[in-house]
């Protein structure tokens, strides 16, 4: 198999894997966004016009932003849309811009890493106590293990696009 040939069946891997993410990850996001504003709208009619709120509908809410957040990041870190900076590009030179680019996403990993590690000792200790909401009593633990695995293969997609950034290069 020669070089083109392998970068381009890692291309075509790489191009499945996002698709399948995309397909898996954007209809759940799409049906997180549409149940909190129905929520919204349910909480906001009963609360002004038949002073009587939904109960629970806070959590609910809060439950619905984290897997918005979370699966977003997947999405996210999956395209290479994440808000950038380009103050000090211009001064960079050609050569040191890829180095650059590999510093900048070690940092990021490294910070996904350890919110990801953070994440899950946090969803251990929740479990352990048997953290839950207020009003619904739903436990936290999922919330927070959910959000530790989405935020750790977040992380997986960043090394993964640093990985085939370097074999792009040479």
């Amino acid at each position: 198999m020669t070089l083109s040939t392998k970068s381009n069946t890692q291309a075509g891997v790489w191009n499945l894997f996002n698709n399948f993410l995309h397909r898996l990850f954007e209809p759940l996001v799409s049906i997180a966004l549409f149940f909190m504003m129905a929520l919204t709208f349910f909480d906001v009619i009963g609360r002004y016009i038949f002073n009587s709120p939904i109960i629970g509908a806070l959590e609910l809410t809060e439950f619905s932003m984290a897997i918005v957040i979370f699966l977003g990041l997947v999405l996210l870190t999956s395209q290479e849309g994440h808000v950038t900076v380009d103050l000090i590009d211009n001064f960079v030179p050609d050569k040191i811009k890829p180095i650059q680019k590999i510093i900048i996403n070690l940092i990021n990993l490294a910070v996904l890493a350890v919110i990801s590690w953070q994440l899950w000792i946090k969803a251990g200790d929740a479990a352990e106590y048997g953290d839950r909401t207020e009003y619904l009593f739903m436990p936290l633990s999922p919330l927070l293990i959910f959000m530790s695995i989405m935020t750790g293969i977040a992380g997986l997609i960043l090394f993964f696009i640093m990985i085939n950034s370097l074999k792009m290069e040479k």
